[in-house]
């Protein structure tokens, strides 16, 4: 990856699963140091899906992309919005020569060729999905707040396993008589998941905060460093990128470097299958 930034090529890498895990993972984290990163990820995302229902993919990414992506209830929801959005406006036969219009015509675009026509309709679209874009991410932002917003959910295994929109949701750190147990989830290919916990393991004395998902040899996913003060009321989550981390059994550590007697605090262990 770029030592400043990565390029749209890197981005649409990552985008496809093509990328080598270990330059994936300086890719990662460099999405939870940089805010920017995110709104380019997000608009080179809008130009992959669109690539993809105008059929501009090449044969190996068209394959990566229903393999690895559209599968998953984001992206085709992406790419149904899409298609249906190029269906209105009849983009197939926008490229076809026009016929010299006659004398008082009185058609939309008088006069235009077709690839007036058919640059002016792009142009609709685009705005179109980006519009559609910036409501998945309201909507998605929106049922953030709310989960955040309410009572920790049941520990019931099941319960774990439910989807919310966009990620599957886990809780961790319950009181439990016998430790904390394993929590299994079996995660959609490409999915993503919710980390929630109770917000009153976080001592208000502590500077920051960060969680970790360690395999007992190295940490396959931490987050950024968090202020333990200004966090609102109600349970805290964390959202994983997509696909983050592989299949495998974790201890989900909460550390609070600044409680020298509790560094760390074991949230519980979770066992991350794919469907």
């Amino acid at each position: 990856m770029s030592a400043s930034s990565p390029d749209s090529a890197e981005i649409r890498d990552y985008l496809l699963r093509r990328m080598a895990d270990t330059t994936r993972g300086r890719f990662e984290e460099a999405y939870f140091r940089d805010d920017t990163l995110l709104d380019r990820i997000e608009a080179e995302e809008d130009a992959l899906v669109s690539d993809y229902v105008l059929g501009r993919l090449s044969d190996g990414e068209k394959r990566l992309f229903e393999d690895s992506l559209l599968g998953t209830p984001y992206y085709k929801q992406r790419v149904e919005t899409t298609s249906r959005l190029q269906l209105k406006v009849g983009l197939p036969g926008l490229f076809q020569k026009a016929a010299a219009p006659p004398v008082g015509d009185a058609r939309l675009f008088p006069g235009r060729t077709g690839v007036g026509v058919a640059f002016s309709l792009l142009t609709l679209l685009l705005v179109a999905a980006f519009l559609s874009a910036m409501r998945l991410k309201s909507d998605l932002t929106r049922a953030r707040l709310e989960l955040a917003a309410r009572p920790a959910p049941s520990a019931n295994p099941a319960a774990h396993a439910g989807v919310v929109p966009l990620a599957q949701t886990v809780v961790l750190g319950e009181s439990r008589p016998a430790g904390p147990s394993l929590t299994r989830v079996r995660r959609a290919p490409g999915g993503a998941l919710l980390l929630c916990f109770p917000r009153s393991l976080l001592d208000g004395g502590n500077a920051t905060w960060t969680v970790a998902l360690s395999d007992g040899k190295r940490v396959a996913w931490e987050s950024a460093v968090f202020p333990s003060k200004g966090i609102e009321e109600g349970d805290v989550s964390l959202r994983l990128p997509p696909g983050v981390p592989p299949t495998g059994v974790y201890a989900a550590l909460l550390r609070t470097p600044g409680v020298p007697d509790r560094a760390e605090t074991l949230l519980g262990v979770l066992e991350i299958l794919d469907r």
